[in-house]
């Protein structure tokens, strides 16, 4: 009977798995616009985008590694066609956790996290385009009124960022690798889902994760840093670890299972309130001020964010 069951069991069999996908999508979006902060912390500290990265994954590979044996041990993956979309999976992977990871945290060089976080909420727009030219999801009238709107709060929030800093040349190279950043993710969101239920989200979140890892580290490698990891001040290692945990390990899951259960394309929208959260963020951690015109941008972001959100 249902009054046996465990309460969280009888909690999640009351809603629908729009639903819980919903919450997971939320949740791995507010997670992951903490992401912006920490990298903003980190670079007080003088630490380059691909040493940041590195220290990053070095944390959250062990954890990957660790679950990937506990579920295998368990047989969880036992009857999938791992071995057939490993390849696929570390694609998939390597686009939207290491080349859109490192596209943002160099962009973030030269942005505020507000405007990151506006920024690359242009994801959206780019999973419902790619959705059209893969799966020939054809989107609604809708997105005719939304994406236009969207991209007038970004200009927005780039106009005023450039006119206070009086660096346009820098507030425009660091919201173009932010765009570039948001189209690999949007890649990600896109791919992933055939091969999510073809070998569900936690082998294939595992396989990706690891994946881009490996690319993250070989990267450093290559870059010949002069600067030794270990050289850092601890303040470093601590935003690196709550990066790991908080905003890279458990917002993955979060995001996989979330396309599992409601799509990319809802996936990708339903985090309208990303760009907000990330602003009171900003100016709680980060003394950052809001101002008349960040506020609007948001607005209009958050608002074509809503309308694509419609069924």
């Amino acid at each position: 009977m249902n009054n046996h069951k465990p309460i969280y069991r009888q909690i999640a069999s009351r809603f629908s798995a729009n639903t819980i996908g919903l919450v997971l999508a939320l949740v791995a979006t507010a997670l992951f616009s903490l992401k912006a902060i920490w990298i903003k912390l980190a670079y007080q500290h003088d630490i380059d985008p691909v040493s940041l990265m590195t220290l990053r994954m070095a944390f959250s590979l062990p954890i990957y590694l660790a679950l990937a044996g506990f579920w295998w041990k368990q047989g969880r993956f036992t009857n999938k066609p791992i071995a057939g979309f490993a390849l696929r999976a570390s694609i998939v992977g390597i686009a939207g956790y290491y080349l859109a990871s490192f596209l943002d945290l160099s962009g973030l060089q030269y942005i505020s996290a507000p405007l990151e976080r506006v920024v690359l909420y242009a994801y959206p727009s780019f999973t419902i385009l790619l959705a059209w030219l893969v799966y020939r999801q054809k989107p609604q009238a809708i997105f005719v009124i939304a994406l236009p709107l969207s991209w007038v709060g970004v200009a927005l929030m780039m106009w005023h960022e450039a006119s206070a800093t009086q660096l346009s040349n820098n507030v425009a190279l660091g919201t173009s690798l932010v765009v570039a950043s948001a189209f690999s993710f949007a890649v990600y969101l896109v791919f992933s889902k055939a091969i999510v239920s073809k070998i569900g989200s936690q082998a294939f979140t595992c396989i990706a994760m690891i994946a881009a890892s490996l690319a993250i580290f070989v990267h450093y490698f290559l870059q010949n840093s002069s600067i030794s990891l270990s050289a850092y001040p601890s303040q470093v290692y601590w935003y690196a670890l709550n990066m790991a945990i908080f905003s890279t390990v458990i917002p993955s899951f979060l995001f996989s299972e979330a396309i599992h259960r409601i799509g990319a394309q809802r996936t990708s929208i339903s985090g309208s309130a990303g760009p907000v959260f990330t602003l009171l963020m900003a100016v709680w951690i980060l003394d950052e001020q809001v101002n008349i015109f960040q506020l609007i941008g948001i607005a209009l972001v958050v608002a074509a964010v809503a309308l694509l959100n419609r069924k």
